[in-house]
């Protein structure tokens, strides 16, 4: 069973999908069809805690409960992504070297915008190797006012 709640910033809502494991979704919500989910406010409440505190400057918790769904490859880019410091931003290479796979650009790329949990794993931390902002599966302006956010 997942639940879910929307929790509003600006101009954007975001969809929190929770488990009995952990967070298994932070994204924009794009109006899907949740009757597939039990709306649970209970339930979603530490991960809602946990988003108003990342909006308000403060980073995530590391030890956040996540249930991730991916391939393996995608698991160890997205644990790479979580080791980017707060603040901080690394290019699609460095995120390959760091996995020990240093020609998987492309397919870290791949892995980044298949990331399930935006702001948690903090794909928008990952810029283009010549310093230029690159690409984002959600809004770019998110992107840029997230990278605002942890910049101060």
């Amino acid at each position: 069973m997942l639940y879910y709640d929307i929790y509003n910033y600006k101009d954007w809502q975001f969809l929190i999908l929770v488990s009995d494991q952990g967070l298994r979704s932070l994204s924009l919500y794009d109006e899907s069809n949740l009757n597939h989910y039990v709306k649970d406010s209970a339930r979603t409440k530490p991960y809602m805690d946990a988003v108003d505190r990342y909006f308000k400057g403060q980073p995530f918790n590391p030890n956040m409960a996540l249930d991730l769904n991916g391939t393996p490859f995608e698991k160890r880019v997205w644990q790479a992504l979580m080791n980017v410091p707060y603040g901080q931003t690394k290019s699609y290479k460095k995120i390959a070297e760091l996995i020990h796979n240093p020609r998987a650009s492309q397919a870290v790329g791949n892995a980044v915008g298949k990331n399930p949990i935006m702001l948690v794993i903090p794909c928008h931390r990952i810029i283009k190797a010549n310093g230029t902002i690159g690409g984002f599966s959600s809004d770019i302006n998110l992107k840029i006012e997230l990278l605002n956010i942890e910049r101060g």
